[in-house]
């Protein structure tokens, strides 16, 4: 089965990703609407992969960990950063792989 993947951010994070072939998009103006299509994408399918800015993350708090804890297997959510660039001190991507993994990646540059 191919999964699509959709995107909940800032206009511009959401444009790009659409741009570059995003199936699912929603732009983030209203706290009630954009968990109302969070659940929607959540309870699809066909919906493999959840990008999701970390500011709209951050901004829902508690309800959005909540949705985390009781969503199913897929889709993965991802927290990436806005065009501002903004990433939270904890690395989600990280988190993901040394929970998935079991151990640290460490990534050294030659030379150093």
């Amino acid at each position: 089965m191919s999964y699509k993947i959709a995107v909940v951010g800032d206009q511009d994070t959401v444009t790009g990703f659409a741009l570059a072939g995003a199936t699912y998009t929603h732009i983030h103006t209203a706290r009630e609407e954009t968990l109302a299509k969070l659940n929607e994408f959540f309870a699809s399918g066909e919906i493999g992969l959840v990008l999701i800015t970390h500011r709209v993350a951050e901004e829902f708090g508690f309800d959005f960990r909540q949705m985390l804890r009781t969503k199913g297997l897929l889709p993965l959510v991802l927290r990436i950063p806005d065009k501002t660039g903004y990433m939270p001190k904890v690395d989600e991507l990280r988190k993901i792989i040394r929970r998935t993994v079991g151990a640290e990646i460490m990534v050294k540059k030659e030379g150093l």
